[in-house]
C-alpha cells in the first residue's frame, strides 16, 4: 500500500508578497498568559479526507483562535527594540523529528516587576504569541503542552561599564510536531473575558 499524501507538494517561487519586503526581527510587544487560563486552542491543519491532501499554505497554519477562560485575559510584555529574537528549528533524529520554537526577550533595566514576571513563569506552563516584522504571528503553546521558561541568555545583569545596558534576558521554548503560523485573534485576548452568572 502506498504512503498517504497528507500535504500536496507545489512549486515554491521567489514571491515575497505584494510589498516585496522581508524585514528581520520581531515586534517589541509579545502577548502572553498562563497555559491553564486558555479555554480553547486552535487546531493543527489536517486533510479533510484521506484522498484530499492539504495545499502547502494550509499545511503551515493553525486553524481557529486561541480563546481565554471566563475571568481571565492575556497580557502584553514590551521588550527592548532590536534586542530579542524568535527562531523555529528542527530537532531529533530520523523518524523522530520535531520542531522547537525559541523566544528570547531582552528587557532593559533590572526591576522588581521583571523579577516578579520571572517568578510567575518559573516552572509554569505559559503561552506566547510572537509577531515578526512581516506581520506573521506564531503561537508558542498548544492543547497538549505549554511554553516553558528555560535557562538561557545572560540572565539579569547590571553591566560593567556605564555605557553597558542594565538588562534581563529571558528565554522561552515550546516543542511541537509541526512548524505553524498563527492567524487567529490577538487584540481581543487582552480584554478580560466576563464571567457569566
Amino acid at each position: 500500500m502506498a504512503n498517504q499524501k497528507c500535504i500536496e507538494l507545489e512549486d515554491v517561487d521567489q514571491n515575497l508578497g505584494c510589498n516585496g519586503g522581508n524585514a528581520g526581527g520581531i515586534s517589541t510587544r509579545v502577548i502572553y498568559g498562563y497555559w491553564d487560563d486558555v479555554a480553547a486552542w486552535p487546531d493543527e491543519p489536517a486533510p479533510a479526507s484521506p484522498t484530499v491532501p492539504l495545499p502547502l499554505d494550509e499545511a503551515g497554519a493553525l486553524v481557529g483562535d486561541l480563546v481565554m477562560k471566563p475571568g481571565t485575559r492575556a497580557f502584553y510584555f514590551d521588550m527592548t527594540e532590536d534586542a530579542g529574537n524568535f527562531t523555529v528549528t528542527t530537532e531529533g533524529e530520523v523518524d523522530g523529528m520535531s520542531v522547537i520554537y525559541t523566544l528570547n526577550i531582552v528587557k532593559a533595566k533590572l526591576s522588581k516587576t521583571v523579577f516578579g514576571f520571572i517568578n510567575a513563569a518559573l516552572n509554569r506552563k505559559m503561552f506566547f504569541i510572537v509577531q515578526d516584522m512581516n506581520d506573521v504571528e506564531y503561537l508558542m503553546g498548544g492543547k497538549k503542552r505549554g511554553c516553558s521558561y528555560v535557562p538561557g541568555g545572560d540572565g539579569a545583569v547590571t553591566g560593567t561599564a556605564a555605557s553597558d545596558r542594565n538588562q534581563t534576558t529571558l528565554q522561552f521554548t515550546y516543542r511541537a510536531g509541526k512548524a505553524l503560523v498563527y492567524e487567529g485573534e490577538t487584540e481581543g485576548l487582552l480584554t478580560l473575558v466576563p464571567v457569566t452568572p
